[in-house]
């Protein structure tokens, strides 16, 4: 660092500023901070530039250490504090106004999970009260804390709330969607509140995952361009009020969803009206067990009330021996699909279509017969198989032959996939990334 000289000037320092930033933003923050301590050069750049303060960067052994000092020195403003490793024991002890820091020091984007110790009795934290009045705030995530109930809530800027195991009662989240004017992304995954009501003129995008939630109302949301759900744990009622923009939906479980349309409940027993339409949406995605005669029943009412879809996902659903035991034989699926009506979707907007999760089973295949004597504009068929079937080469062989005794009535052929699909992580960034056309495709 010294020159020839010996006179201990940092060689470094001589640098023009633009050099020395774009140094300084790539070193670590343990490694940026202390750079800032050997000239004065670098410490009034540090301090001169917003805050990137990453915790995951520092050592774990120095992370109760560092990070109160880093925020404590640095002035602001703070571009992200990203603490998926938050130690609210040591935070609260070095620093104790920190909740407070980050809103004097306009941060912009803030991640904080905190993090729990298996043996403590009651784990989730209360989540300070100021980080919900921080108006400076983009981007917000959250994960593992207790909503502070009927506290004032001021997030004038965020555009994108995550919230991952938290514990919320329903008005307190309805609450805090109306306290943000500009939310355009909002992702709950595994949180407590039985009943999400969205209304929101800004948001474009929500995401429900492995939650609890018995019921999800889409109230008043006109630029809500796509609902996705996944793997939701119980049954759960979807009412769709008015949503005129809403895009991609899915995915619709057959097993334990309630879909409701305007006033109208969507049954498999009733035929689809003009009330139960739903002409916006351009990719669904549904979750059927073709094996469950009920289901494939539910199915065909659901593809009804979306006549415009142009990409259609479904994943291949399996029960348990004891809930299909009593079903129908495939003859009777086979028997059903040859004398359904047209289902006008699949035969004059479908061009693009992936089963998920495929087995191979005969009720499974009369379906994808159905789609190739009825599917007029079907352009591409992708069949990805489970991946239970993958260990078997006679088994790929064997769903390969019957993909290939398919007629369709255009000049396309199906395509089996069999490599594994990306993991439950991947499925849920892609879904709330609006720059990913179709949220379904992982």
């Amino acid at each position: 660092m010294a020159d020839g000289t010996g006179s201990g000037r940092s060689r470094l320092s001589a640098l023009h500023h633009d050099i020395l930033h774009h140094i300084i933003t790539y070193l670590p923050v343990t490694e940026a901070a202390g750079a800032a301590g050997l000239a004065r050069d670098w410490r009034h750049l540090w301090r001169s530039y917003p805050l990137v303060l990453k915790d995951a960067r520092i050592p774990e052994a120095a992370r109760d250490a560092v990070v109160p000092r880093v925020l404590h020195d640095h002035p602001g403003n703070f571009r992200a504090v990203i603490l998926p490793d938050c130690r609210l024991a040591s935070l609260d002890r070095e620093l104790p106004a920190w909740p407070r820091l980050l809103v004097d020091k306009r941060t912009e984007k803030l991640l904080l999970a905190y993090r729990w110790v298996m043996d403590q009795p009651n784990p989730a934290r209360l989540l300070p009260a100021d980080i919900l009045r921080c108006d400076s705030l983009q981007e917000l995530t959250l994960d593992f804390w207790t909503f502070p109930s009927g506290t004032e809530v001021l997030l004038p800027r965020l555009r994108t709330l995550t919230m991952v195991r938290i514990g919320t009662s329903d008005q307190d989240l309805e609450s805090l969607i109306a306290a943000s004017p500009v939310l355009q992304s909002l992702r709950l995954i595994v949180n407590s509140p039985k009943h999400v009501r969205l209304r929101s003129k800004s948001l474009m995008c929500a995401l429900v995952g492995l939650s609890t939630v018995e019921e999800l109302t889409v109230v008043d949301t006109p630029l809500l361009a796509r609902l996705c759900l996944f793997v939701p744990r119980n049954g759960v009622r979807i009412r769709i009020v008015c949503a005129p923009n809403l895009r991609a939906l899915g995915y619709l479980d057959t097993r334990v969803l309630k879909l409701q349309i305007g006033d109208s409940v969507v049954r498999s027993d009733r035929m689809v009206s003009a009330s139960t339409v739903v002409p916006s949406v351009k990719i669904l995605a549904l979750t059927v067990n073709f094996g469950v005669f009920e289901e494939i029943k539910m199915l065909a009412s659901f593809l009804r009330c979306f006549p415009n879809v142009d990409t259609l996902h479904i994943e291949s659903a399996l029960h348990g021996p004891s809930v299909t035991a009593n079903e129908p034989t495939w003859e009777h699926h086979a028997k059903f699909w040859q004398e359904i009506s047209p289902i006008f979707c699949l035969r004059s907007h479908v061009k693009k279509m992936v089963i998920h999760d495929f087995r191979g089973d005969q009720n499974e295949f009369e379906f994808l017969k159905f789609v190739a004597m009825n599917a007029e504009e079907l352009q591409s068929l992708l069949v990805a198989s489970h991946k239970e079937i993958l260990s078997s080469a006679d088994k790929v062989n064997e769903i390969k032959d019957e993909l290939q005794c398919l007629q369709f009535p255009t000049s396309i052929s199906a395509v089996l996939r069999v490599s594994p699909k990306a993991g439950a992580v991947l499925c849920l960034e892609k879904a709330s990334n609006l720059t990913v056309d179709d949220p379904f495709e992982c």
